[in-house]
């Protein structure tokens, strides 16, 4: 779905990646089974995170076995699932469905439309509307919000970033009961950091396309950058990505340490080192691979997410 929320995996003990996929295949199982081959192509190792969040917090009962898939035809993988499997599969259909929406009313996008009205269709949809019905009205609430500041030209990041922020924390909290604060705090920060680096990740394409994106204000406004003039023969200087990369970092530093800081107050035990991994280390991949793209050097990875909050 988002393509940041996912592990290092080199930095990750080879027993550790192999439970990771086995609720990464948990929750593909619990797509296929709950809405089909439709519901499988939503799949993303974004929301194992949550899966793994849920499951260590809540200790529930689970279940495992093995099965071949589309996939991985030749051999069967074993997977895990729990309640929790089965929540965050409905929550990234919905999550999908109308993010699908969202892209036909700002771009006219047909295929999202085309997959959007599949996605829900039939008794599914109906179910997911009655349960989750205060979930999906937040939901529609802050994508309305964010093509309104989109629709302004506004450069306000921690406002557009605020409002993914509030859909990542309605999706990550389950429960009304005593750990549901410190999993609303997570799911905000954890949204605008993938709004934010989502839009750091995008800004060639945005720019070569003439859509909105908030850095594309700042290289103009803050680093004097003529945007209209940026193509093939007339690059963006490194120096102008080394300053936007480390204002970027600061950034994205404040979402994080909030983050680890909510993260290590909860009882978890279970799968910590993997959990950990993706807080301080998997979720600034994309940052560290965009930055070394556009400035040529790469950073030090160690002295950055992995020192957040800890």
């Amino acid at each position: 779905m988002f393509g940041y929320i996912v592990v290092n995996q080199p930095e990750l003990k080879m027993k550790e990646y192999d439970e990771y996929r086995k609720y990464y295949c948990g929750l593909c199982k619990s797509l296929k089974d709950r809405y089909g081959a439709r519901g499988q192509i939503s799949l993303s190792y974004d929301m194992t995170f949550l899966v793994l969040l849920l499951t260590g917090l809540y200790e529930p009962e689970k279940f495992s076995g093995s099965r071949r898939c589309i996939a991985h035809p030749a051999s069967k993988h074993t997977y895990v699932q729990n309640e929790y499997t089965d929540y965050v599969a409905d929550m990234n259909v919905i999550l999908t469905y109308y993010k699908c929406i969202d892209d036909w009313d700002d771009e006219h996008m047909f295929t999202r439309k085309l997959y959007a009205d599949v996605l829900l269709a039939g008794k599914n949809g109906r179910r997911l509307k009655e349960e989750y019905s205060q979930k999906i009205r937040s939901i529609v609430d802050n994508l309305k919000a964010i093509s309104e500041l989109e629709d302004a030209g506004s450069d306000d990041m921690d406002a557009l970033s605020g409002h993914f922020g509030n859909i990542m924390a309605e999706i990550c909290a389950p429960r009304h009961d005593e750990w549901e604060s410190y999993l609303r705090t997570i799911g905000y920060y954890l949204g605008k950091f993938v709004y934010i680096m989502d839009a750091y990740d995008d800004i060639e394409k945005d720019i070569g396309a003439g859509n909105y994106n908030p850095f594309v204000c700042r290289l103009a406004h803050e680093l004097d950058v003529d945007v209209q003039s940026v193509g093939v023969d007339s690059p963006i200087e490194p120096g102008k990505w080394q300053e936007l990369a480390e204002w970027t970092k600061d950034v994205l530093m404040m979402m994080v340490a909030p983050l680890a800081k909510e993260y290590e107050m909860l009882p978890i035990i279970e799968n910590v080192g993997i959990l950990r991994n993706i807080i301080y280390s998997g979720i600034w991949e994309a940052y560290y691979a965009t930055t070394n793209r556009r400035c040529g050097c790469a950073e030090d990875k160690n002295t950055d997410g992995e020192n957040a909050d800890k």
